[in-house]
């Protein structure tokens, strides 16, 4: 009965986390939509690769290849952060190589080493070098380096995007912890000492676990509307899990003038706040472990052993 009660909790606990996760996945995922950053995100890791004062970068989002994945010209979409967030790296290999060839002279290698030799900028230089000389005469190797030297910048470009993310969703969690009163210690503790709402939280939790597992973790949504959708539905689960949180005056009337409770309730909200950072396809992968290894368990809880007879 014991293990059985600390999973119910496990569930309820991992359960508030995912629906905060998504709220705060969903607010960053609008959030990126609204300052555009994805964009400017690609276009500084172009020209960490290209160079900012060498006119490549220009020339590169100019060719007709990237032309055509934005409106306006490059400056324009530049200033209004309308430029492309993602460019295939294929079509980055031969923008750069179209560019690297005069449009006066025939295609060949040794245009594409000349250009490469009359590059001001020694990193560019260098590293366009280094590609050229292991490609060693073969036009498709060279092609499959530039393509290997901008995924690679791209690599870094995520990482910058997960690490925002990372402060972004972490700061909402901890904002929406303390205006919801989301605090992971009295929350922990109300279900360990509430049956009737362990048991609403694990049912919610196993209904929501249930409509979302055939494409094993729920549907990321990517544009505006889906996400507001997304982001509305999440609320609303979180309002029906009928959860000992938000604010209240006698609650509040209890922290007043008593620094540790406050400081209780701050390091509950932090906690909080931790655990929603962890996104939600870890938390949504860990309440399926836990629903498996609880179903597993109930049946023997339920089953007492037959009663001898005399």
């Amino acid at each position: 009965m014991l293990g059985s009660a600390m999973l119910d909790v496990a569930v309820g606990m991992v359960f508030v986390y995912l629906l905060l996760s998504l709220i705060c996945s969903a607010f960053n995922e609008l959030l990126e939509t609204k300052l555009k950053n994805r964009a400017a995100d690609l276009e500084k890791g172009i020209k960490g690769l290209l160079g900012e004062n060498t006119g490549l970068v220009e020339r590169l989002y100019n060719h007709g290849l990237i032309f055509s994945l934005y409106r306006g010209t490059y400056t324009e979409a530049s200033q209004k952060k309308t430029l492309p967030s993602y460019i295939p790296s294929s079509d980055f290999a031969k923008a750069v190589t179209g560019i690297l060839v005069s449009d006066n002279t025939p295609f060949s290698l040794a245009s594409v080493q000349t250009s490469i030799s009359a590059i001001a900028n020694p990193q560019v230089k260098s590293a366009l070098t280094t590609l050229f000389n292991e490609a060693n005469g073969d036009f498709q190797k060279f092609q499959t380096g530039l393509e290997s030297w901008f995924n690679s910048a791209m690599d870094r470009v995520s990482g910058w995007y997960k690490r925002r993310a990372h402060v972004i969703i972490f700061s909402l969690a901890f904002l929406i912890a303390v205006a919801m009163n989301v605090n992971s210690i009295s929350l922990a503790q109300d279900l360990w000492t509430n049956q009737a709402a362990r048991e609403a939280l694990v049912g919610a939790a196993q209904g929501y676990y249930d409509k979302h597992s055939a494409s094993s973790q729920p549907n990321s949504p990517t544009t505006p509307s889906s996400l507001d959708q997304g982001l509305s539905a999440d609320i609303e689960a979180l309002k029906n899990t009928y959860l000992p949180i938000g604010w209240t005056h006698p609650l509040f009337n209890r922290l007043k003038g008593a620094p540790l409770l406050w400081l209780g309730a701050l390091l509950g909200w932090f906690l909080t706040a931790c655990a929603a950072s962890l996104g939600a396809p870890f938390w949504f992968d860990l309440l399926g472990k836990i629903i498996v290894v609880r179903s597993s368990i109930k049946p023997g809880e339920k089953s007492a052993p037959a009663a001898s007879k005399s």
